[in-house]
């Protein structure tokens, strides 16, 4: 081939010597191939470098599902990134590198030339192609399971725990019923310390008042007392009768027009009858100025009446309180740890449930293992197929992503003078290494029979008994002529294992 017009690929950098030795490209076997080889192999490897990217993800996640769930811990990531690495690694060695090997075979046999080794030798190649396929193909599908399982966690989560209230249905009921009783036992006892501290509360506002005014508590002082308010109510009220009847009076003696003012000044009879109206107000305001000094002449001398009696109520106050405020206290500090207690237990009444299902004898865990997901995926499936189709999709989309970079290699054919270059030294360096051999055994071959030929003795006259005989034999010299001949002699040096080829 003229590689003189064709334009050869540059030196690699760092990062892209790194990619060519992923997928098995010798740089220095690039360079004297065109540019396009090492932009082929480039974008292999970047096909391996983003596969072993999703699987690393795919198993990041599940790990987190399965081990840590709800977690993305960073011993997951590790772990996941060290299979994917290891899958990269077995797609470079079992694929890329073998690939170039194949492709390469297969365009020089198309050349003319078949250096593959045989129908027996291509035959098995293609069965370890297969082999590898299938196992690349088992680890896409267990992967494509897993992606699917983690796009449908939250159906397979639904039915895990629907599941497991299923196998626990008879447990749940007793430990709902347990810790519902216990949360009403705690609402009563809240409600009747209530009741306690609100009487209690009550009587210490009495005991207070008693301190302060022992009269205030006394039944007829109270009546009294309420007497001498609607009174003074009345007074004021009067007052302001009064106190408009004048207004309207004068302004109807001026003439001043407003609300049922005549406007005419004078004394006629409007202001005649104003002045009436005024002396009723009067009238009535003094009766019940004198109904008010009689309400608090009567209070006064109530109050004296009960004097001695209200002493000995505010002694006996005084005596009362201190025992009631610190029983409202201690009841009221009851009070709110019961309170606290209700919260708690209401706060954790699904905590407490799960407590009690879980510690029952007959208890059934919740079956959330990878295996329980797969399981649940296949319900998924078994009930409407168009899941089944959508499930398929998913796991065929995945198994094409993680095998991408293999199926370029091993199912796309694109011809390239790098796969071509590496069978052919592969093929020369054996055929060098055989020649090299050869040669040496053959030249090892001469040299001991020319060692042979200058050490060995000449052959005997020959008698009559011995025509046809081997020009070799030697008859032996004490023998007689009708005696059978001897073996014939074996030459010098050692026996060869292979023939010797001239």
């Amino acid at each position: 081939m003229d590689m003189s017009s064709v334009q050869l690929a540059p030196k690699a950098g760092p990062f892209a010597g790194l990619l060519l030795k992923l997928v098995g490209a010798p740089e220095e076997t690039l360079r004297r191939c065109p540019k396009q080889d090492s932009g082929y192999a480039l974008m292999l490897a970047a096909l391996m470098v983003a596969a072993g990217g999703y699987q690393t993800a795919i198993f990041s996640m599940v790990g987190s599902v399965v081990f840590t769930p709800g977690q993305l811990r960073i011993e997951t990531v590790a772990v996941a990134l060290a299979l994917a690495m290891f899958v990269v690694a077995i797609d470079s060695v079992l694929f890329m590198r073998s690939g170039w090997f194949i492709a390469g075979e297969s365009q020089i046999r198309r050349g003319g030339l078949d250096i593959s080794g045989g129908r027996a030798t291509q035959a098995r190649g293609a069965l370890s192609l297969a082999i590898r396929l299938a196992l690349s193909m088992s680890l896409a599908a267990i992967t494509g399971v897993a992606f699917s399982a983690l796009i449908f966690r939250a159906d397979i989560v639904a039915q895990e725990k629907q599941l497991y209230l299923e196998r626990n249905s008879h447990v749940l009921a007793d430990a709902s019923s347990l810790v519902d009783a216990e949360i009403k036992r705690a609402t009563e006892s809240v409600a009747t310390e209530n009741e306690q501290v609100a009487a209690l509360a009550k009587q210490v506002s009495v005991v207070r008042k008693n301190v302060i005014d022992p009269g205030s508590g006394d039944p007829q002082i109270q009546q009294s007392q309420d007497e001498l308010k609607q009174l003074l109510a009345e007074k004021a009220k009067a007052d302001d009768e009064v106190q408009a009847a004048e207004s309207f009076a004068s302004h109807e003696l001026g003439g001043i027009k407003g609300p049922g003012n005549s406007g005419i000044a004078g004394d006629g009879p409007r202001h005649k009858a104003a002045q009436e109206e005024v002396a009723n107000a009067k009238r009535h305001a003094q009766e019940v100025a004198s109904a008010l000094d009689a309400a608090r002449a009567r209070l006064d001398a109530l109050r004296k009446q009960l004097a001695s009696a209200n002493d000995a109520t505010k002694e006996r106050s005084d005596n009362q309180l201190p025992g009631f405020e610190s029983a409202l206290t201690a009841e009221s500090a009851k009070l709110s740890d019961l309170k606290e207690q209700l919260a708690d237990l209401t706060k954790g009444r699904d905590d407490a449930i799960r407590n009690a299902v879980e510690n029952a004898p007959d208890y059934v865990g919740l079956d959330n293992g990878f295996l329980a997901q797969i399981t649940a995926l296949e319900h998924l499936a078994q009930q409407d197929s168009k899941i089944a189709w959508f499930i398929l999709l998913i796991e065929v989309t995945s198994a094409g992503f993680e095998l991408a970079a293999v199926l370029a290699k091993t199912l796309s054919y694109v011809p390239t003078t790098l796969a071509a270059v590496l069978a052919s030294e592969a093929y020369m360096s054996d055929v060098r290494i055989v020649d090299g051999m050869t040669a040496e055994l053959n030249g090892g071959s001469k040299q001991r029979n020319t060692a042979e030929a200058e050490v060995a003795p000449g052959h005997a006259p020959v008698n009559d008994n011995s025509v046809g005989l081997d020009p070799m034999f030697v008859p032996a010299p004490f023998g007689g002529p009708d005696d059978p001949p001897p073996p014939p002699k074996r030459r010098r040096g050692r026996p060869r294992k292979s023939p010797v080829v001239n």
